[in-house]
């Protein structure tokens, strides 16, 4: 099965009791393992023509349970991207002055600057 078959569209509405916890994609683990090459190879380029551009900026959130697997996907979806360009932060429990402020307060002075991608580990 294509990558395409999982893209969520913009507006689109997901529903996670659709999905079975146990999909594979019709991937075996090798060519799981080819599919994560070529789509690291291309977004290392994508990263390169965020940089060039000097016109946009990514912020990816991932969310999950502790031991949820958030820093094995980190380290696998974003292994092959400049470091330069990649910030992750995480996120723990909020400080007694984070709870002072409002809900975002913590989160502005990581957002990702003009060229580069952050990583918000949740």
């Amino acid at each position: 099965m294509s990558p395409q078959a999982y893209r969520v569209l913009p507006g689109q509405k997901v529903y996670l009791g659709d999905w079975q916890t146990d999909d594979d994609g019709g991937l075996d683990r090798d060519d799981a393992e080819d599919t994560t090459d070529d789509l690291n190879d291309r977004l290392e380029e994508l990263q390169e023509l965020l940089y060039a551009e000097g016109k946009h900026k990514v912020l990816v959130v991932i969310q999950a349970t502790d031991t949820g697997g958030k820093d094995g996907t980190i380290r696998h979806v974003f292994d092959k991207l400049n470091p330069q360009g990649v910030k992750v932060t995480s996120f723990k429990r909020p400080t007694d002055e984070e709870l002072g402020h409002d809900y975002l307060w913590r989160v502005h002075e990581h957002t990702p600057k003009t060229g580069e991608i952050t990583i918000f580990n949740r």
